[in-house]
C-alpha cells in the first residue's frame, strides 16, 4: 500500500482531538507480516514520534524485546504529552506475556490491511467485529473507487452504523438504488434482475433473499418466485376473494406488506408501466387471464395490476349494452372506477367515453317519447332534452373513430350499429316527421334575425360577439358547461335561437348584423345590410359601424395571432367587437374532410374557451357565443334511397342546396315540405334525405329544417368584478367509532355537494390513505366526487400494513395536495388476519 495512504490514514487519526480526560494519542500498529516495515522510516508525520519495538537475543541466545522497558519510561514519565506511533514488526502479544498490556488499555491500534484501510476510510467502527467481518467478507467490493463513493452517500453515521445497515448500503448501490431501505431495494431488482448477477458477484444471493424473508415473509431460493408470489398476494388481495387452488402455495407471507409494496409501486408513474409489464409474462406462465375471465363485472371493476382487466370490462359492458341488459348506473359506477384507478387510461380513455355516451344514448332511448306538439314545445323539448341525443351521439362516434384507427372489436363494432340505428330511425326519422309537419309556426320562437336587436343594442357595456360558423345547439352546450367549469362568472347562460331558411352562412351571417335595411335575396344570391355586402368581414364591420361606430370585426385567426399588446390596443375603445370563427363548416362542408366533423366540433369547443378566457383577460367581461346555422350529420354513407330527385317538371329551382331548393313559384316535392320565404318558396326535405345535387360531401349538410340545421345557441358570459368562480365540491369523513380493529377496514367519506356546473359546483379527485404521522402506513384510494346529489356517500376499503397504536385518515386533494379532512383512530387489532375481509 502506498506510503502517502498510509501517512493520510494515520495523520486522520492522530488530528482528531483525544476525549477526555486524554491530552495526546498512542496508536500501536501491529505488523505482523512485516508488509510495511520498510515504509517506517520514510514516514512523514507532523507532532508523532514514532518507536519501533524491537527484538535481540540474550545471553542464552533466546529471541527477547529489547526496548520494552525504554518505551515504557518515555511514554509514562520521560514525555507525558507527545503523540506516539508504537510499530511492531512481531505478532501482538497474549495479554499474560504484554508488557505494555498497561499502556495499551487507554491507548488504539492500527490496522494496515486491506479491510482495516477500508475500515479507517469510511470511519467505522473499527472495534465492532461484525462490521469489520462484512468489509473483509466483501473486500472485492471495495476495490471499486466509484462504488465507494455511492457507499458513502449510504453512510451518515459511519461510527454507529451495524452489519445489517452496511450490508444493506452495499445492496443499494449495487442496484442503484436511492436508499438503503429494502423495499427499493428489491423494487429495483425487480425491474432489474440483472442486479441479480451483481448481487450474487459483490456478496453473494442468500443476504438479500434473508432480508426478503423478514420484510416480507416469504422464504425463496429463486427470485422468480418472489415475483410470482407477490403478484399472486396482490392479485387477490386488491381483489378480495379467495385465491385459486391452483395459485394458492404463491399465496403466503406478510400479505399486507406485500399488497402495501406493490400497491406503491403500482402508483408511481415512473415504474408502474415497467411493473405491469412484468407482472404480465409472469402472469402468462400462471395463467391470470383464466383467473380474471371467472370474476364477476364488480370485482373486474377493482383490478389494476393487468390490462387484461380493462380488456375484459370494455367487451362485457358492451356486450351487455348489445343485449340491452340496462343497469346504468352500475355502469356508469364501473367505468368511473376504471377511469379513477386504471395503469391504462390513456390506452383505454377513448372506449370508456364512448361506452359513457353509449350509456346515456340508451339511457334516454329508454324513455324517449318524441310527442307530436305544437313548434314551440318541439323546440322547448329539444333545447331541453333531445339535443343531448345529438351530443351523445357526437361523442360515441368521437372516441369509436379513435378506436377503429387501433383495432376493431366486434362486441364494439355491434354496439355501433345499435346506436346507428337508433340515431337514425328511432330518433332523427322521428324528430324530423314531427318537426316538420309544424315549420310554418316558426314565427312564434325566439329568432336569429332578432339578435342585435335583442342582445347587443341594448348592452351599455364593452361586448365581444363570438360567432362560430356550424357551431350547433348540442355543441353550444358544451361550450356553456366547459366555461362553467373553467372562469369564474356571473353568470353564464344558453337559449335557443332559430335560423331563418334556408339555414345557410349567408343567411345566417346577415341575420346576426344589426336590422338596418337588410336584404336576403336568395335567387340573386343578394346579401345586404345597409346597403353593403354582408358576406365579408371587412363588410361586417362597416355594417357595424354604422350603427356603432365604436365596433370592429374580425377573425379568429387574426385575433388570435396578435402579439398581447396587440390584442390590447385592438379592443381599446371598442363597444362591440365581432369575433368570426370557422372551424366545423370549413371542415364538415367539404367532402374530403366531412369525417372529420366531430374532432373539428371539439376543436371549436377548445377554441372558443380559449378566446373566452383571453377576452376576459383582455377586460372585456361580457360576451355572446353565438352561429349562423347548425348542421346534420350521420356517421354511415347515405344510401341512394335516402336522396331526392327533385321533380323538373316544377321548373328549375332558382337556388339550390342539398337540403334546399328555392323556386319562384309554390311547388310541391315529394318528401319535402314547402315554405314560404318572402316572396319566394323553399322546398326542404321532411326527414333526414339530400336533394340530388353535383359534388361530393353527404354526411355533413345544413340549409334543411331540422332543428340541428336550425336551433343554434344564444350564450352569454358575464364575468367583471363579483364574479362566482366554479368550486370543488366538500368532502367530509363519515363519523364512526374511531377505532380499527382489522387490517382490512372500510371507510366512507361524504361528497357534500351536488356536482353542478350551473350552480359552479365542479367535481373533484381525492386520495385516501391511513398515516403514522407523515408516512403512509396503508394502500391508496382515489375517488373521483362527481354525485348528482348532496351528501352522497362514498365508501371504501384501506389495508394496513404493520403495527401501530394511532392513525390518521387523510383525504387529500389530488390536484393541489391540500389535506381536506383528517380523523384520528386508535388501532386495536388482536388477532391479526392475513387474509381479513
Amino acid at each position: 500500500m502506498e506510503i502517502e495512504k498510509i501517512e493520510e490514514l494515520l495523520k486522520l487519526r492522530f488530528d482528531q482531538t483525544p476525549e477526555f480526560p486524554k491530552t495526546r494519542r498512542i496508536i500501536f500498529w501491529y505488523d505482523e507480516r512485516k508488509d510495511f516495515k520498510d515504509i517506517i522510516p520514510e514516514l512523514q508525520l507532523d507532532n508523532v514520534k514514532i518507536i519501533s519495538i524491537q527484538k535481540g537475543k540474550d545471553r542464552r541466545g533466546n529471541e527477547i524485546f529489547t526496548n520494552i522497558f525504554k518505551i515504557k519510561y518515555t511514554l509514562e514519565y520521560e514525555d507525558l504529552d507527545s503523540n506516539y506511533l508504537i510499530y511492531s514488526e512481531y505478532p501482538k502479544p497474549e495479554d499474560a506475556e504484554n508488557l505494555l498490556i498497561d499502556i495499551e488499555r487507554y491507548s488504539e491500534f492500527f490496522i494496515a490491511d486491506k479491510s482495516a484501510m477500508i475500515i479507517e476510510e469510511f470511519k467505522l467502527d473499527r472495534n465492532n467485529y461484525a462490521v469489520v467481518q462484512v468489509v473483509k467478507e466483501h473486500i472485492d467490493f471495495f476495490a471499486s473507487k466509484e462504488r465507494k463513493e455511492k457507499l458513502v452517500r449510504f453512510i451518515e453515521k459511519p461510527d454507529q452504523i451495524d452489519a445489517r445497515e452496511l450490508k444493506r448500503s452495499i445492496l443499494a448501490v449495487i442496484t442503484n438504488s436511492k436508499s438503503s431501505d429494502i423495499r427499493e431495494i428489491v423494487k429495483n431488482v425487480i425491474i432489474n434482475q440483472d442486479n441479480l448477477q451483481l448481487i450474487d458477484k459483490w456478496m453473494g444471493i442468500k443476504f438479500l433473499y434473508d432480508e426478503i424473508k423478514d420484510e416480507f415473509g416469504v422464504e425463496i431460493d429463486d427470485f422468480t418466485k418472489f415475483i410470482k408470489v407477490i403478484m399472486t398476494v396482490f392479485f387477490y388481495r386488491e381483489l378480495q376473494v379467495k385465491p385459486h387452488t391452483n395459485l394458492e402455495n404463491y399465496y403466503c407471507g406478510k400479505t399486507n406488506e406485500i399488497y402495501i409494496f406493490v400497491s406503491s409501486l403500482l402508483q408511481s408513474k415512473q415504474f408502474s408501466k415497467e411493473i405491469c409489464k412484468i407482472f404480465y409474462e409472469y402472469g402468462k406462465e400462471l395463467n391470470i387471464a383464466q383467473r380474471i375471465d371467472e370474476l364477476d363485472l364488480d370485482t373486474l371493476a377493482q383490478g389494476t395490476a393487468f390490462e387484461y382487466f380493462d380488456k375484459l370490462i370494455i367487451k362485457q359492458i358492451a356486450l351487455s349494452l348489445n343485449s340491452e341488459l340496462l343497469d346504468y348506473e352500475k355502469y356508469l359506477k364501473y367505468i368511473n372506477i376504471r377511469l379513477d384507478n386504471t395503469l391504462w387510461k390513456e390506452e383505454y380513455i377513448e372506449y370508456y367515453k364512448m361506452l359513457i355516451a353509449a350509456l346515456e344514448i340508451f339511457r334516454i332511448k329508454e324513455v324517449l317519447v318524441l310527442k307530436e306538439k305544437d313548434l314551440k314545445g318541439i323546440f322547448k323539448d329539444y333545447t331541453e332534452n333531445y339535443y343531448k341525443v345529438d351530443r351523445f351521439y357526437r361523442e360515441f362516434f368521437s372516441a369509436y373513430d379513435r378506436i377503429k384507427v387501433k383495432n376493431s372489436i366486434s362486441a364494439l363494432d355491434e354496439l355501433e350499429k345499435k346506436i346507428s340505428y337508433f340515431y337514425d330511425t328511432e330518433y332523427l326519422d322521428q324528430l324530423l316527421g314531427i318537426w316538420s309537419q309544424k315549420i310554418q309556426e316558426k314565427d312564434d320562437i325566439p329568432a336569429q334575425r332578432n339578435f342585435y336587436g335583442k342582445y347587443i343594442k341594448t348592452e351599455d357595456i364593452r361586448t365581444a360577439v363570438v360567432i362560430s360558423d356550424g357551431l350547433r345547439y348540442e355543441v353550444g352546450s358544451e361550450i356553456a358547461e366547459r366555461l362553467s367549469k373553467e372562469l369564474s362568472a356571473k353568470e353564464i347562460t344558453i337559449e335557443g335561437v332559430l335560423t331563418d331558411l334556408p339555414s345557410i352562412t349567408p343567411v345566417g351571417m346577415a341575420n346576426l348584423l344589426p336590422d338596418n335595411n337588410r336584404v336576403i335575396d336568395l335567387p340573386d344570391k343578394i346579401f345586404t345590410v345597409g346597403n353593403i355586402s354582408s358576406n365579408t368581414t371587412e363588410n361586417r364591420e362597416k355594417i357595424l359601424q354604422q350603427v356603432s361606430p365604436e365596433s370592429s370585426a374580425i377573425t379568429f385567426g387574426d385575433f388570435k395571432n396578435m402579439s398581447r399588446a396587440e390584442q390590447d390596443n385592438y379592443v381599446k375603445g371598442k363597444k362591440v367587437i365581432y369575433i368570426y370563427h370557422d372551424t366545423i363548416d370549413s371542415i364538415g362542408d367539404k367532402g374530403k374532410t366531412e369525417d372529420k366533423t366531430f374532432e373539428a366540433c371539439e376543436s371549436a369547443v377548445k377554441d372558443i374557451t380559449g378566446i373566452i378566457k383571453l377576452l376576459s383577460s383582455l377586460g372585456i367581461v361580457n360576451v355572446f357565443i353565438t352561429s349562423d346555422h347548425g348542421f346534420m350529420y350521420e356517421r354511415k354513407p347515405v344510401e341512394e334511397y335516402n336522396k331526392i330527385d327533385l321533380d323538373k317538371t316544377n321548373g328549375e329551382p332558382l337556388n339550390l342546396g342539398k337540403r334546399y331548393a328555392i323556386y319562384k313559384e309554390k311547388v310541391e316535392q315529394k318528401g319535402c315540405v314547402t315554405a314560404e320565404l318572402d316572396g319566394y318558396y323553399g322546398v326542404f326535405p321532411k326527414k333526414n334525405q339530400r336533394i340530388k345535387v353535383s359534388g361530393s360531401g353527404l354526411q355533413f349538410v345544413h340549409g334543411g329544417i331540422s332543428p340541428q340545421e336550425m336551433i343554434i345557441p344564444v350564450i352569454q358570459y358575464r364575468g367583471g368584478a363579483n364574479s362566482k368562480k366554479a368550486v370543488k365540491t366538500g368532502v367530509r369523513i363519515r363519523e364512526n367509532s374511531g377505532k380499527i380493529t382489522s387490517n382490512l377496514t372500510k371507510f366512507a367519506v361524504y361528497q357534500l355537494n351536488a356536482v353542478d356546473p350551473n350552480d359552479k359546483v365542479i367535481e373533484r379527485d381525492i386520495s385516501a390513505a391511513l398515516y403514522d404521522g407523515n408516512v403512509r402506513v396503508s394502500n391508496e384510494i382515489r375517488i373521483r366526487l362527481n354525485a348528482t346529489e348532496d351528501n352522497y356517500q362514498h365508501d371504501f376499503s384501506l389495508t394496513l400494513s404493520g403495527q401501530h397504536k394511532k392513525l390518521i385518515l387523510k383525504i387529500i386533494d389530488v390536484e393541489t395536495g391540500d389535506i381536506l379532512d383528517s380523523k384520528e383512530y386508535n388501532v386495536n387489532i388482536s388477532i391479526i388476519s392475513e387474509f381479513d375481509f
